[in-house]
């Protein structure tokens, strides 16, 4: 459609070069604006859908909604502005009929201001995704949809279980404890499934950045539990170490091994 308009545009420059063009002149610089005002239009009405295709992804899901009610709000009457405007585009395919009101650009207006109460929700959202980075500082190893995949299932706690090998080095999955729609969270899996048992259970209950972070410190504790444990259990004759060897986590017998090495 755009190489058409372009086409068209090129056709219209050429005729409004002839010399053969007096008698018609009028109705080419007509034609001629409207295709301009037309090609302005389609612009605006692209950067329109791709925006929209993102966001409507976004305000579908109710999380995310409760926790923006404002931009929500805001989007529902774009959004209902661009169902109106594309119910007339299918009624009326040509489109040269957009063009009609090229004089005063009601259309044009009407997508460069949605357009700008888009660029605002984006900005909101950017300002809100910021906060939770904030909070937890990991975020940002992931991208913006990676987080609000997260945080628009904020009741499915176990949809943060594919993101957190970006956000924690070495751990793929979390272990819930084995009860139907458990939130008590037991141990860790490595990325070579190791198991590690936790020290404590960790409840995923609340804002998913604050049990995250408490993910993250048991991760801490427990590996310096086992560490010290490895240590304290070390046995008297290093050399007849087997047992001790696979009794532990692969870090604490690498860190106390070397120190007992030393």
């Amino acid at each position: 459609m755009i190489t058409a308009l372009e086409d068209d545009t090129m056709t219209v420059s050429t005729m409004m070069g002839s010399k053969f063009v007096t008698e018609i002149k009028t109705s080419v610089e007509t034609m001629e604006r409207k295709l301009v005002y037309l090609a302005d239009l389609i612009d605006e009405w692209l950067k329109f859908q791709r925006q929209w295709m993102y966001l409507e992804n976004i305000f579908n899901a109710e999380d995310i909604i409760k926790q923006l009610p404002a931009e929500a709000k805001m989007f529902q009457l774009v959004d209902k502005q661009w169902k109106e405007h594309m119910g007339r585009a299918k009624k009326s395919p040509k489109a040269i009929d957009f063009a009609a009101d090229y004089e005063v650009g009601v259309n044009l207006k009407k997508f460069l201001d949605n357009n700008k109460r888009f660029d605002e929700i984006q900005k909101c959202l950017e300002e809100y995704l910021g906060t939770k980075r904030a909070a937890f500082p990991r975020f940002y190893f992931l991208s913006n949809d990676e987080m609000l995949e997260i945080l628009s299932q904020t009741r499915n706690v176990h949809a943060v279980q594919p993101h957190l090998i970006k956000c924690f080095d070495a751990m793929k999955k979390v272990k819930f404890v084995d009860m139907p729609n458990s939130k008590l969270i037991e141990g860790m899996f490595s990325p070579e499934n190791e198991y590690i048992q936790w020290s404590n259970t960790v409840k995923a209950e609340g804002g998913v950045e604050f049990w995250l972070t408490d993910i993250e410190h048991m991760m801490t504790q427990s590996l310096y539990d086992q560490t010290k444990n490895a240590f304290l259990s070390y046995p008297d004759n290093g050399i007849e170490r087997g047992d001790w060897l696979f009794t532990q986590g692969s870090q604490p017998i690498l860190t106390i091994d070397m120190v007992m090495w030393t």
